[in-house]
C-alpha cells in the first residue's frame, strides 16, 4: 500500500527546496523584536516600503504584494512573533494571528541554517540557480520560489490558515507592531488601522 505524505513532512520538503532556488534576500538584517522599525502612527513610509492610513472602523487590514488579509478587532483573540527551526534546515520567524473564528494568519520569512543550505553554495552559484528559477519559471507559468506560499492539497490547503511569505525580514515587525497597537493599545479608538507593505 502506498504511504500518503503527511502535511508537515510535505512543507518541510518543499521548504527546502526553495530554499535552494531562493537565497535570501536581506541576511544581514537583524532578528524581529519590539524595536525593529516599525511605522508608527505616522503613516510614514519606512525602508520597506510599508504605509499606514485610515482603513475600515473597527477592522485591522495589512496589505501585502501577494495578497491581503482583513479582520474585525473584537475577533482577534491573540497575536504572538516568535522564531522556530525546522528538522535544523531552516529558520522561520514568524508573526501569527489567531482569531476567535477558525482562521489563522500567519507572515513569515524562511532563512537556511545549514552548512549545506545556499548560505554555503557562494554568491555566483545562488545568482545562477535564481536566474535559472526565474526562467523556468517564466516558460512554464510555475510558482515564485521567492514569493508564493506552496501548500499540500487537501491537507494545507483547507486548513483555514492564510499565509504570506514575506522577502523583506524587518516587514514582521511592522505587522506585529501596527496590530499590537490598533488591537492591544488603542482597541479600535485610534486612527491608521490599515498597513501597505509594497515591498515584501
Amino acid at each position: 500500500m502506498k504511504k500518503s505524505t503527511s502535511p508537515l513532512a510535505a512543507f518541510v520538503f518543499l521548504a527546502a527546496c526553495s530554499l535552494f532556488v531562493a537565497a535570501p534576500s536581506a541576511l544581514s538584517q537583524t532578528t524581529p523584536g519590539t524595536g525593529g522599525g516599525g511605522t508608527g502612527t505616522g503613516g510614514q513610509s519606512g525602508s520597506g516600503g510599508a504605509s499606514e492610513e485610515d482603513g475600515i472602523n473597527g477592522f485591522w487590514e495589512v496589505v501585502l504584494p501577494t495578497g491581503r488579509f482583513v479582520v474585525q478587532l473584537n475577533h482577534i483573540s491573540s497575536v504572538s512573533q516568535h522564531t522556530y527551526i525546522i528538522d535544523g534546515s531552516a529558520r522561520v520567524f514568524e508573526v501569527t494571528v489567531d482569531t476567535t473564528g477558525p482562521m489563522t494568519a500567519r507572515f513569515y520569512y524562511i532563512e537556511p541554517v545549514t552548512d549545506g543550505s545556499p548560505l554555503s553554495l557562494g554568491k555566483n552559484t545562488i545568482d545562477r540557480l535564481r536566474e535559472v528559477a526565474g526562467e523556468v519559471s517564466s516558460r512554464t507559468g510555475g510558482p515564485d520560489m521567492e514569493t508564493d506560499v506552496i501548500k499540500h492539497y487537501p491537507d494545507t490547503t483547507h486548513a483555514k490558515t492564510a499565509e504570506y511569505r514575506l522577502q523583506v525580514k524587518e516587514n514582521l515587525d511592522r505587522i506585529y507592531e501596527h496590530l499590537h497597537r490598533v488591537w492591544a493599545e488603542e482597541k479600535g479608538r485610534g486612527q491608521k488601522n490599515k498597513l501597505t507593505i509594497r515591498n515584501e
